[in-house]
């Protein structure tokens, strides 16, 4: 009775053009769920404490760098050089410099679309560094409209000190609604995290 009535949601969920997503529990039958997938909701929020950064002006039209991949880079009021990339399946924000607000030592911070950490090492390569400061209130976004490898985007904002990159993974698949993976960090004096 219970494998009919999954069966019936699945075919339902295929005549609606929706995905089936299946629990990764052990031990459990699939969790079946229909997600219609022919118009985009509304994109689902970041984690609590991360900074909305919908209202801040989108500037990356003047630091994307043209490489034989995608690139932007941007400094941040505090000097930290930060970039932004798609490259041989790497999609990633990365930032490199005196990280404030953290217990431990850490130079630099990165976050991809399959995991984020603090991290002290060498400086990145050089086309990573040195890219136009950004200002408080402004954000640069690369992949809107699924132009980053697997069609991810990334999105950082610079507010004061603090520092916000966001990886959603498949972007232009599940539109960033709450399906999507997130990744990232928030850079601030108070306090420094990632997610």
């Amino acid at each position: 009775m219970i494998a009919l009535a999954a069966a019936t949601i699945v075919t339902a969920a295929a005549l609606v053009g929706g995905r089936v997503l299946m629990s990764p529990a052990v031990g459990r039958a699939p969790a079946v769920v229909a997600v219609a997938t022919s118009e985009p909701g509304p994109l689902s929020p970041p984690p609590p404490g991360f900074p909305d950064l919908t209202g801040f002006t989108d500037v990356s039209h003047s630091h994307e760098v043209t490489r034989s991949y995608v690139l932007a880079t941007f400094t941040s009021p505090t000097g930290l050089q930060c970039a932004m990339w798609s490259s041989l399946g790497d999609t990633a924000a990365f930032c490199f410099g005196a990280i404030p607000g953290l217990d431990h030592p850490a130079n630099q911070v990165y976050a991809g679309d399959q995991r984020s950490a603090f991290d002290q090492g060498a400086p990145p390569d050089s086309d990573k560094l040195n890219g136009k400061p950004l200002a408080s209130g402004e954000k640069v976004v690369l992949g809107a409209g699924g132009t980053l490898m697997g069609g991810d985007q990334i999105t950082c904002g610079v507010q004061n000190a603090l520092v916000a990159c966001i990886v959603i993974e498949g972007f232009s698949q599940n539109h960033g609604d709450d399906t999507a993976q997130r990744h990232g960090f928030v850079l601030n004096p108070q306090r420094s995290w990632t997610f």
